[in-house]
């Protein structure tokens, strides 16, 4: 596992001793930095705690460890089969986790997929601020679904 990984995984445990977590819990499945940026200022002031991996085994450890405890998931695919593979293996432990996917380079076929695998939202690169912002509003439940549940 990576630093970075190793560092948010870290910061979180050592947040969460003793501790009531407010915030809420995305995992961001991403190499490209400038999409890290991205989320982060979409979910500013949030609360919502990261736990960043740079790859597809450092994301299987953090679902393994922290997947009842997510309350989003935010992955970019490259053109290889590994993320999609990454998406099914979580989807099929967590069913109920909102999960977004943006492709590098989509084709009709990738997002096709990625929705049969579990994704709720595709989209492709380059995202603005404001699509990410309202893609991740739109799997947010309302104060009146959280009511009814």
């Amino acid at each position: 596992m990576n630093g970075i990984v190793c560092a948010a995984v870290q910061i979180f445990v050592l947040a969460a001793g003793g501790l009531t977590m407010k915030g809420r819990q995305a995992l961001l499945f991403t190499s490209d930095t400038e999409f890290e940026s991205v989320v982060r200022q979409a979910l500013l002031g949030t609360d919502t705690i990261f736990l960043i991996a740079r790859t597809v085994s450092d994301a299987l450890q953090i679902a393994c460890q922290r997947g009842r405890e997510l309350d989003l998931a935010i992955m970019t695919f490259g053109e290889d089969c590994h993320g999609m593979t990454l998406l099914s293996a979580i989807h099929s432990c967590y069913e109920q986790l909102p999960t977004l996917v943006f492709f590098e380079k989509d084709s009709g076929h990738a997002s096709a997929l990625a929705y049969a695998n579990g994704a709720c939202v595709c989209l492709s690169k380059p995202v603005s601020l404001v699509e990410l912002t309202n893609a991740i509003a739109a799997l947010q439940p309302t104060a009146r679904q959280l009511a009814v549940a």
